[in-house]
């Protein structure tokens, strides 16, 4: 008798590189699939590291992490590779019977004897979710993927081969879904890319959307108006991607914005430290003002990030193409007034929540439109330069209005139905997703 049968909860094991919320992106939302199974399920998963708050964060979470095999005196940084090619040295599977595992967990390296579900991440962990698949439960456990981008979309602002070789990585991550046991597209975006990819014959069992849900740590961020200062906050990397993230629009828009709001300030946060000096150059020479100079602020944590967004009067998503933006969907979380790019998929979720008649149509007015390229850059920069300032000249009322689309937002349990048919994935029929 397998433990699912004797106990009713099947094991589920994750495969990513951290738990915790500190990257954001893919890391929110494996957390968020393991809070959806908390007390349905035995969850555990990999990671390649674990500072402090990601083991209290795993805790609360009821998740038992499992990372690599280093020899004592082995300094050298933990890699994807690791999870990836060198699992069998790195992640054993242990021999003991599930019920010992379970209560011992020593070694704490090795995976479980037995699983029900392995579940990736594409493009991160999917290939080392269906290796360990294929060589430690090939015919017990359930492969199922997560899908966070659309190379096609996004590889296309990067240039040169990684433009090119978009299709490569496309035609490798359908390699990776083909008969799996289900695939979670995060928003109707991705979702309707890959439907169509998978007329092409490679395809899972079975294939949803997944729609996340704000995180708690944003929910409870109590924002308010005020200060002198006005401060418009962006957050992402920007060399190699300024286009992709609209940071270049951004800075043509600001120079504009500081002409009229003379006390404006531009944050942009996700910088790093090797790129610092070439970020600097980029943002500075799109902007070309004698009035304004960006802040560029590190890479942050989600509670960094939560801080800038206490300190902020705005928060901008511009992106050319952005498969959803989660970074968005927590600043609304957070009730800070927004402007989002009508490239994201975000934003599509917004209209489809309005035609639900789930939002008020007013929150329209949060969605810029946007092109998809260079063409109309002077149109956007002016559309972006315009609602930047109504948004700050306004401040106070737009605060006002950010509240009520919080509000409204979580009432609309707009992720239940998609928490729900992932539970109904990982075997678990009985009882709702917690809300």
């Amino acid at each position: 008798m397998s433990y699912f049968q004797s106990t009713g909860r099947p094991v589920i094991l994750l495969i990513n590189d951290e738990y915790g919320t500190s990257k954001g992106g893919i890391s929110t939302v494996n957390c968020e699939a393991s809070q959806t199974l908390q007390g349905k399920a035995v969850v555990y998963a990999t990671a390649l590291r674990v500072p402090e708050q990601d083991q209290e964060a795993a805790d609360r979470d009821g998740v038992k992490l499992i990372t690599p095999v280093q020899a004592k005196g082995d300094t050298r940084a933990p890699s994807l590779d690791w999870l990836t090619f060198d699992f069998k040295l790195r992640y054993p599977k242990s021999t003991l019977p599930p019920h010992e595992y379970l209560e011992s967990r020593d070694p704490k390296s090795a995976l479980p004897p037995h699983v029900d579900v392995i579940v990736g991440h594409a493009d991160i962990t999917d290939t080392a979710a269906q290796n360990i698949h294929d060589e430690y439960y090939k015919d017990e456990a359930d492969l199922m993927m997560f899908t966070h981008v659309i190379p096609e979309d996004t590889e296309y602002y990067k240039g040169g081969r990684k433009a090119m070789k978009a299709r490569e990585k496309e035609k490798d991550m359908l390699d990776k879904v083909d008969k799996a046991k289900a695939a979670f597209s995060v928003g109707r975006r991705i979702f309707e890319h890959f439907d169509n990819k998978y007329r092409g014959g490679k395809e899972p069992q079975s294939h949803h959307i997944f729609l996340p849900k704000p995180s708690e740590l944003f929910l409870s961020a109590k924002v308010r108006p005020g200060g002198q200062q006005k401060v418009v906050l962006s957050i992402g990397r920007v060399r190699k991607v300024e286009k992709l993230k609209g940071h270049n629009l951004v800075a043509e828009s600001m120079r504009d914005v500081v002409k009229i709001i003379k006390n404006a300030r531009w944050w942009v946060r996700g910088i790093s430290e090797d790129d610092f000096e070439a970020s600097q150059k980029i943002l500075e020479d799109a902007l070309n003002s004698p009035d304004l100079n960006p802040t560029l602020l590190p890479y942050g944590t989600q509670e960094e990030i939560r801080e800038d967004i206490l300190q902020a009067h705005l928060v901008l998503m511009p992106s050319r193409s952005e498969p959803f933006g989660l970074v968005g969907l927590e600043a609304i979380a957070a009730g800070i007034p927004v402007l989002i790019s009508s490239q994201t998929g975000l934003a599509e979720m917004i209209n489809d929540l309005i035609k639900e008649k789930k939002l008020n149509p007013e929150h329209r007015n949060v969605i810029v439109e946007t092109s998809v390229n260079d063409r109309d850059r002077a149109g956007d920069a002016k559309r972006w330069a315009d609602r930047i300032v109504d948004v700050l000249e306004y401040s106070d009322s737009e605060f006002e209005k950010a509240a009520r689309f919080k509000r409204e937002l979580v009432a609309s349990r707009y992720w239940e139905e998609s928490h729900n048919a992932f539970l109904w994935a990982c075997g678990i029929t009985t009882g709702a997703a917690d809300q």
